[in-house]
């Protein structure tokens, strides 16, 4: 039996890790799937992969602990700022899922 994940809402993170790469592959181009699995909230600062300047991020958004969102830049790969902070900065891919532990802890699935 299959069911549809919510991949914008609370969700179990053994259910997310199984259906969210599938999830993903279906997302638009500049998009990628994550779940805050930290303990606490987190601002997803996004900014194009080529980016150097990184004075306006290209989406920034707040997923709460247990939650999952969707974080959006433009390229083949995009830069992510977990609350801002560049020296907890991580690559994502679109079309790919990936659950955030905490900094310095992020699993692509």
């Amino acid at each position: 039996m299959s069911k549809s994940i919510d991949i914008n809402g609370k969700v179990d993170l053994n259910e997310f890790v199984s259906q969210a790469a599938a999830a993903a592959k279906t997302l638009d181009a500049s998009t990628a799937l994550i779940m805050n699995n930290s303990g606490k909230a987190v601002a997803f600062y996004c900014y194009n992969g080529g980016d150097l300047v990184k004075a306006v991020p290209f989406s920034k958004p707040l997923i709460a602990a247990g939650y999952s969102g969707l974080l959006s830049a433009g390229g083949t790969t995009f830069k992510v700022y977990p609350d801002n902070k560049a020296d907890t900065e991580f690559i994502v891919k679109p079309h790919k899922a990936y659950v955030y532990e905490g900094p310095g802890k992020i699993t692509s699935l």
